[in-house]
């Protein structure tokens, strides 16, 4: 598989925090055992005020559906772990 580095050149453009195959939750307001998960397949950076990231997420369902997902809309599935002290 080839590497393929992406370099930005705005000054206010921050690098995305999930990549293109990572596995992430999309947040809900229900127990985050719930939370629908799925694998990063698109990025898109939309070029406004505040250039922000937006995600096509690929959900863990046996249809492949996909989703769009701005990055406040996701979790790391590190964070659907929760350990009691």
């Amino acid at each position: 598989m080839n590497t393929i580095n992406i370099t930005f050149t705005h000054p206010f453009t921050k690098a995305p925090k999930y990549t293109f195959g990572e596995q992430v939750a999309i947040k809900s307001n229900c127990d985050r055992k719930q939370w629908a998960t799925g694998q990063v397949t698109g990025l898109r950076l939309d070029y406004d005020s505040t250039n922000n990231w937006n995600y096509t997420v690929v959900l863990d369902y046996p249809q492949g559906f996909c989703e769009e997902c701005t990055e406040e809309d996701l979790a790391g599935v590190d964070e659907l772990v929760c350990s009691k002290l």
